[in-house]
């Protein structure tokens, strides 16, 4: 199998790729509504506000977005449970034993968050 551009990210770890690329039809087509839904929820908490803030710099304006923002900040981590859930769900993770709870969506690569200064 391979995997299907609807359910690709460059960020995807290799377990939620694996998921992804068994999916069912309606499965994937319910990580497509997913997918739309969060689109419309980052331009209605964060990408729609910002730009008339930045604009318009009405204090009113600023404030809306900024508690938008604060909002969409405070959501991410249920929505990436929410998302854990979906895929853990899917007819092949409940199969394979996949649990939500040890579901890693992102593939971590070494070395890429690195705060300090080594080399």
């Amino acid at each position: 199998m391979s995997t299907h551009w609807q359910t690709w990210s460059p960020f995807q770890s290799a377990e939620v790729r694996e998921i992804c690329m068994h999916m069912t039809d309606a499965e994937r087509a319910e990580a497509s509504r997913r997918g739309g839904l969060y689109g419309l929820w980052v331009f209605a908490t964060f990408a729609g506000p910002l730009p008339f803030a930045v604009v318009f710099r009405q204090p009113a304006l600023i404030a809306v977005a900024a508690v938008l923002i604060v909002i969409h900040i405070a959501c991410i981590p249920v929505w990436l449970k929410m998302q854990r859930r979906f895929l853990s769900s899917t007819t092949w993770a409940s199969e394979h034993g996949v649990a939500a709870d040890r579901l890693r969506l992102f593939a971590a690569r070494p070395g890429s968050c690195r705060t300090d200064a080594r080399e």
